[in-house]
């Protein structure tokens, strides 16, 4: 069957429906399945089915699908031995080629199913496209067909049935309840798709929800028309709108049913009709279509007026000052457009960007000049121009300010801060005046020195950003504020805002000068660092046997120059330790650390540690198993440390001092790795170390 001449028509119909629509379904493991509904009506269960792959898809228009029906329940009560029933006979599939001849003729969606499933070719681009992209249409044939015909069958219930996608029983019972299930008829050595259920009777018939969130405007001479659609999706695949001229009689104004072509960020749906009148009421309405070609109650009526819209705007021409409190207005507006007017309104604001607020109301449209008052300090009007219906236009504002010459108030809140590269952040505290034009900032290095003009025009934000000089001599910047108005009239100067250059320069050190070792503690003192900014001086400490990257500990922190000695008293017996000074001046800046000393504080002689230390390797089960023999009396934990051949060792694991077994599961592959073993007892002494190597 040759069906070419609907491939024009798809094209424009469906020109943005995304082609691949089993994206999902590429992978080859990614099982095939049958998706089943149903809706039930007094005298007959509706059947709709479609398969989730497009190979699935395929085959099934070759060998079809079986409907079998059990009855589960009659009266309410579970039949001891439910009765199958192969409804189809032989597997539905789609209708011959000359079935659909004339039924194409009449449906447009069964014309685009029929090509999907029967057309010799499925392209939706014309004959002039160039041939890169004729290859690449040609490539995802299969794609385009699956998605088109999923597309025309969620259309039309009519178009499943002759697609083998749909199947009505009649034949059923008041009192009895069914489990309709779909079998895919494909070979299950050329391919598994799983099947589908579902349990319905005829007293579960639904009953479909009224459209609702629909409504209408008028825009650029034409209705657009809007509802909710995700929402709804469960229940309709598309819409009917409805137009009445009464409110009464609606007639259905859509050739196809409106759907969405395309997922979009948006879950509504909307449709653009011309006006067939303009000047005169119409009222719309939508209805929705499910997947059995079942229809909807009607939304609630939108009503609607088309109008020719004001396309000028009025544009004031003079403003002249009266008084101190009294303006003219004079404005022109287009003649040819002098026939869509109703009324002028005058609308007033502090601001130009207002907000606005009507002053004078009704104003007749061939009117041309009016007079208002009283005045603020600063005044924005526009004038609005109303339409015979609601549109409108507004003029640009125009500002009108009587006689001024009372300056604004004295700016406060000045503050900023100084960064170390010399980067000036200043902010204040907005002026209340109307009529505030912006601001000025000055500067200077001295408060005896005349203060200088920074900025080329006038300020309108409150914040201000400057550079200085940071590596001048002076240890401050100064500045000051003025604030103008639309007339020029200039502020009494801010207070002066004093902000101190950052300090960049480090302290120098501080310098041990004794210690001692007393009863396992140290006691040492030291020389301040000489910088006039100086703020704390800290003491820090470290194992000499901790890694390089292992980082110093603060153990002391004075900010009293006066104290120039610590005792460190939370030392172990048999360590050694390493100290050193550093100095924090008024900025933050830290000095050098002075060079540390090592002081080895005096401990017991080391323990004996574990015996017999043995190690069993299981690749299979992927870990190390290592035992040991040990005398834990005294002893608080023992210490497991690992390393590779190309790292040194590490902290791993602590133990209880009574385990004599662990196992290292975190390994890799041809990896040795080498253990060792200490115990730490109560009294701070430590045991021998002992170590293993093992290849894994």
């Amino acid at each position: 069957m040759k069906l070419k001449h609907c491939i024009i028509y798809i094209a424009l119909l469906l020109g943005s429906i995304p082609l691949s629509t089993s994206a999902q379904e590429k992978e080859a493991n990614v099982p095939k399945k049958i998706v089943v509904k149903a809706f039930a009506k007094k005298d007959a269960i509706l059947l709709r089915w479609a398969v989730t792959d497009k190979y699935a898809w395929k085959y099934s228009n070759q060998y079809g699908f079986i409907v079998e029906r059990t009855t589960v329940l009659r009266d309410g009560k579970p039949l001891t031995t439910p009765e199958k029933t192969i409804l189809t006979g032989a597997p539905i599939t789609p209708k011959p080629p000359q079935d659909w001849e004339s039924f194409i003729q009449s449906n447009d969606m069964a014309a685009i199913a029929a090509q999907a499933i029967y057309g010799e070719t499925f392209q939706v681009d014309n004959q002039e496209e160039n041939q890169l992209l004729r290859v690449f249409y040609e490539s995802e044939e299969l794609d385009r067909r699956f998605g088109f015909s999923l597309f025309a069958i969620d259309q039309d219930f009519e178009v499943a049935q002759y697609a083998g996608l749909g199947y009505v029983d009649t034949d059923i019972k008041e009192n009895e309840k069914y489990l309709y299930n779909i079998k895919s008829a494909i070979p299950k050595e050329q391919m598994v798709v799983e099947p589908s259920g579902v349990f319905i009777s005829t007293k579960d018939v639904e009953e479909l929800p009224k459209p609702t969130d629909f409504f209408g405007y008028f825009y650029k001479n034409a209705f657009v028309l809007v509802w909710e659609y995700d929402q709804l999706l469960p229940y309709y695949t598309a819409y009917n709108l409805e137009r009445s001229e009464d409110g009464q009689v609606f007639k259905k104004i859509n050739n196809v049913p409106i759907t969405k072509l395309a997922d979009t960020p948006y879950s509504g749906v909307s449709y653009t009709d011309s006006i067939p009148q303009y000047g005169k009421k119409y009222w719309y309405r939508i209805v929705g279509i499910n997947y059995f070609n079942e229809t909807s109650p009607p939304s609630e009526a939108a009503e609607l007026i088309g109008f020719k819209e004001i396309k000028t705007e009025p544009l004031f021409s003079a403003t002249t000052i009266i008084s101190e409190n009294e303006v003219a207005l004079e404005w022109t507006f287009a003649k040819e457009e002098q026939w869509k007017l109703r009324k002028f309104e005058l609308l007033r604001a502090e601001k130009a960007v207002g907000p606005y607020k009507t002053v004078i109301d009704s104003i007749p449209p061939d009117q041309k000049k009016i007079t208002y008052g009283p005045l603020s300090d600063i005044n924005y009007f526009k004038l609005k121009a109303y339409g015979k219906d609601q549109d409108y236009k507004e003029s640009p504002p125009a500002m009108v300010q009587p006689i001024d010459s009372i300056p604004p108030k004295k700016p406060q809140g000045l503050q900023g801060l100084v960064d170390t590269l010399g980067i000036v952040t200043i902010k204040w505290a907005k002026n209340a005046e109307l009529d505030l034009k912006g601001y000025d900032i000055l500067r200077a290095y001295r408060k005896d020195q005349e203060f200088t003009k920074l900025n080329k025009e006038n300020l309108v934000n409150e914040s201000f950003i400057d550079s200085i000089d940071m590596t001048s001599f002076d240890k401050a910047v100064y500045y000051r504020l003025v604030a103008l108005d639309n007339r020029y009239n200039e502020s009494v100067p801010s207070d002066t805002l004093t902000l101190k250059k950052p300090d960049r320069i480090p302290p120098t050190s501080p310098v041990f000068k004794t210690y001692k070792i007393e009863e396992g503690a140290v006691n040492f003192s030291w020389i301040n660092s000489s910088s006039d900014d100086w703020a704390a001086t800290m003491v820090y400490r470290k194992n000499v046997t901790d890694t390089l990257t292992q980082s110093w500990e603060k153990v002391y922190e004075t900010t009293l120059d006066s104290i120039t000695s610590f005792t460190d008293t939370k030392t172990n017996p048999g360590r050694k330790y390493r100290y050193t000074l550093i100095t924090v001046d008024q900025s933050g800046l830290e000095s050098e650390p002075t060079p540390p000393i090592i002081i080895n504080i005096p401990g017991q002689l080391i323990k004996p540690g574990i015996k017999g230390l043995y190690a069993t390797v299981d690749r299979e089960q992927k870990f190390i198993d290592l035992t040991w023999r040990f005398n834990s009396e005294a002893a608080v934990e023992i210490q497991v440390y690992r390393k590779s051949i190309e790292e040194s060792f590490t902290l791993y694991k602590r133990l209880a001092p009574e385990n004599n077994r662990w196992i290292d599961q975190n390994l890799i592959p041809n990896t040795t790795y080498r253990y060792a073993f200490k115990a730490v007892f109560n009294d701070g002494s430590v045991s021998e170390w002992k170590e293993i190597e093992v290849k894994y």
